[in-house]
């Protein structure tokens, strides 16, 4: 699989150090949307399926020329500890993206703990929410 679905501060607009590596080692393939709701953890979104397919979060397809060397610097910067996975605020998983051209598999960093305490990005563009904040 070499695809991923970036929705938060991998966005290039964020301008992370992590953005700028990440970029370097991808093409972008355009705008998609997950059935997933959005949310606020301060300082960098959580994102979490949808199974009643109401709610979209946006973000951006990326095709990764190196995914092995690419998700291992990912996985790190999102803090995976693939020896305790029970321990970690995400999981890499696929998901099913939607753009306007298709639907495709890739890969995407969901938010493993519970929700219920945390404020929800209603519109599900991360941008835009930090935008208006």
């Amino acid at each position: 699989m070499d695809l991923l679905f970036v929705y938060g501060t991998l966005l290039p607009e964020c301008n992370l150090s992590i953005s700028t590596q990440f970029l370097e080692e991808t093409e972008f393939l355009g705008h998609g949307y997950v059935f997933a709701k959005l949310y606020d953890l301060g300082d960098y979104p959580a994102m979490v399926l949808d199974i009643t397919y109401e709610h979209k979060v946006f973000g951006q397809i990326y095709r990764l020329h190196s995914p092995k060397k690419t998700l291992a610097l990912l996985d790190d910067y999102e803090d995976i500890n693939h020896s305790f996975p029970e321990d970690n605020d995400y999981i890499r998983a696929v998901v099913k993206v939607n753009s306007r051209e298709s639907e495709m598999n890739a890969y995407a960093y969901l938010y493993t703990k519970d929700v219920l305490p945390l404020k929800k990005i209603p519109s599900g563009d991360y941008l835009s929410y930090l935008t208006d904040k």
